[in-house]
């Protein structure tokens, strides 16, 4: 998979780096990302920020020094970034011990360099101990709609729910959105070019009902449909692709994470795609902010149909 390989070069590249300047868009560049999805991404993934790992990765370098070597403490402490008191409080803060009895009576915490790494268990595929593609099972759940069917559908049927919701779901920011291509982006075959294609294609964005509202034949004056129903695999989306113009390209990037559940599919036993169905849902990640200025959403998910085998 490559960006496993990009996220890789990208630590590598801090390692290198570790007692300079280090450039996060260079580090973000070398992962295939933008400097925001790329810390989205490692806070993500690595469950601490970059400035957090780059700090502990220059305190396991000091407390290796101060093993190993005879280094004066005020000389370590200085080519880590720290005045000696605040040093001896950042070592004490890592190991527990102050550096003079670390040099004295050695440590036993160890802070790694970071490696990613895919693998598969219990039917979920984890990049180190962070899920990253799962099977969901959805039966019996309701959704209302809005479809568009023009140049840009997405935008006006998004568009639509949004101006619906701001009047009618005081609760919109802890409800699930869907959205599908019928018949794909493309649906005369065509590849996939840019962010700023804009082709004819029917689309249907869905917001997921809960409780009683299930219940009801309408919800707000819009009929209750059923919800896409079986298994699926699920992940998140990086929005970390971008065209030629550096726009970032959204239709791409779920091309991109496609990737994980083609690795999933190799690696599991049990499961293949539903081909039957030839299509992929887009779940939207919405906060308020989005409701009142619509744009790009907070996130996506990528939901693929599977059948058991």
């Amino acid at each position: 998979m490559d960006y496993i390989e990009g996220l890789n070069l990208s630590i590598a590249y801090i390692e290198d780096n570790l007692f300079e300047e280090i450039d996060y868009e260079k580090a973000a560049r070398i992962a295939g990302m933008s400097r925001s999805t790329y810390q989205r991404f490692f806070l993500l993934v690595a469950d601490m920020t970059l400035d957090e790992y780059i700090r502990k990765r220059k305190l396991q370098y000091a407390v290796r020094e101060l093993m190993n070597t005879e280094y004066k403490v005020i000389d370590i402490a200085a080519k880590c970034g720290y005045s000696s008191a605040a040093f001896s409080r950042a070592v004490r803060n890592f190991t527990g011990s102050t550096p003079s009895k670390v040099r004295k009576e050695g440590s036993s915490v160890c802070f790694p360099k970071l490696n990613f790494q895919i693998r598969i268990k219990e039917g979920e595929m984890f990049m180190n101990e962070t899920a990253i593609v799962k099977i969901e099972e959805h039966r019996n759940e309701k959704v209302i709609c809005f479809t568009a069917d023009c140049v840009d559908p997405e935008n006006e049927a998004w568009g639509q729910m949004a101006e619906w919701c701001r009047k009618n779901v005081p609760d919109r920011t802890a409800r699930r959105y869907v959205g599908l291509a019928p018949f794909g982006h493309h649906p005369q075959g065509e590849e996939h070019q840019n962010a700023s294609e804009h082709i004819k294609h029917p689309y249907k964005a869905m917001m997921y009902l809960i409780g009683d509202e299930c219940g009801q034949e309408e919800f707000c004056g819009l009929k209750v449909k059923d919800a896409p129903s079986g298994l699926f695999l699920v992940n998140d989306v990086t929005l970390n692709q971008f065209d030629e113009n550096d726009n970032l390209d959204i239709a791409l990037s779920l091309m991109k994470a496609s990737e994980a559940f083609v690795e999933f599919i190799k690696n599991t036993a049990g499961y293949e795609f539903d081909c039957s169905s030839g299509i992929f849902y887009e779940e939207h990640i919405f906060s308020e902010r989005w409701f009142q200025n619509e744009g790009v959403p907070d996130g996506f998910r990528m939901w693929v149909p599977i059948i058991k085998t």
